[in-house]
């Protein structure tokens, strides 16, 4: 009985997922540091994927999802099949669907995970991108109509930033502290800048 437990949940847990548990993960190349000595600077322990196994180089160490978390958590044979059964939702009855279920809310929850960062980091690009707009606008000295048009231009840019981050925004429910009082100041540079091109049309 408990060798076909044991069988069923090597068949079953992903030593990738397993890894992922302990936050370990291993290189292009399938190697990682070894958790199970010291001294380990380069990468020795290898996983194999297709087999679902591992083995490390280093201290000789190798075996199944099972003798990894006997391993990790220094506990026999049975407690790391209760763990494993209870971290990846196996259950007695049908592990094989269980588990599937329990994989397809992980791999959810990563896809959103990965989504909401590289949101996240096209947001704070726009922002970075409007910070230099305005330094470059500050830095401007309208003394003609040809730089106060260049002016009108970087205000027009960062007013469509404006817009594009408060639409980011608006959609991740996040709300990005924004200077009031460089609004107003844009404002009024607005004011100024289009008397200014007013006065050398004339």
């Amino acid at each position: 009985m408990m060798e076909h437990l044991a069988q069923r949940v090597k068949e079953s847990v992903r030593l990738a997922d397993v890894l992922a548990l302990y936050h370990l993960q291993p290189n292009r190349a399938g190697f990682l540091h070894c958790p199970f000595h010291s001294g380990d600077r380069s990468p020795s322990l290898k996983v194999y994927p297709d087999q679902n196994t591992w083995h490390c180089f280093g201290c000789g160490k190798s075996g199944t999802v099972i003798d990894f978390v006997m391993e990790m958590e220094r506990c026999s044979f049975v407690d790391a099949l209760k763990k494993l059964d209870a971290d990846f939702h196996l259950g007695l009855s049908d592990s094989r669907e269980s588990y599937r279920n329990y994989r397809k809310r992980l791999s959810e929850q990563r896809k959103k995970a990965k989504e909401q960062s590289a949101f996240k980091l096209e947001l704070q690009s726009r922002i970075a991108q409007r910070r230099a707009l305005w330094l470059n606008l500050r830095k401007l000295k309208v003394s003609n109509h040809e730089q106060a048009q260049q002016a009108a231009k970087l205000i027009g840019e960062i007013e469509l930033l404006d817009e594009q981050i408060s639409q980011y925004e608006t959609f991740q429910h996040e709300q990005i502290p924004r200077a009031a009082s460089m609004n107003q100041q844009q404002t009024k540079a607005r004011n100024s800048f289009g008397t200014f091109s007013e006065s050398t049309r004339r």
